[in-house]
């Protein structure tokens, strides 16, 4: 296998995997679209994928578990990736916002941020640009 046909399947893997987290980000935009409110939750746990290192003094992709009951009653657990969770502690109230309709469609309050998509679809054609550059050798 070429180089360049490596490049062309990478590319293309990066363009799939920006497509999805396009699709992903306009689900969650229309799921939040309607009426939504806020309540206070109680965090459970909290962690980071990629902890303190010897270099780095700041943890990455923080997360959070949490609950919360909503207005309708019975109470809901989830998670969330969320850059703030790094700094609670378990037991500690967060504001949890969900949709009236449906309280099982949730996120910590202010956790709307969502990864460049645009940023992946670049990358794509540069992949491509840099495929088709050194597709004869």
């Amino acid at each position: 296998m070429t180089i360049s046909t490596r490049l062309y399947i990478a590319a293309a893997a990066l363009v799939a995997v920006a497509a999805a987290t396009t699709a992903h980000s306009q689900k969650v935009r229309r799921d939040f679209a309607g009426g939504t409110t806020i309540t206070m939750g109680t965090v459970l746990r909290h962690g980071a994928l990629l902890g303190k290192s010897r270099r780095s003094s700041s943890e990455w992709f923080c997360w959070v578990s949490y609950e919360f009951t909503p207005a309708q009653g019975g109470a809901r657990r989830n998670w969330r990736f969320w850059e703030p969770a790094c700094g609670v502690s378990q037991g500690r109230p967060i504001p949890i916002q969900y949709v009236v309709a449906n309280a099982d469609v949730n996120r910590p309050a202010g956790s709307e941020r969502s990864f460049p998509s645009w940023l992946l679809f670049f990358a794509a054609g540069v992949t491509m640009v840099v495929g088709f550059l050194l597709r004869d050798r």
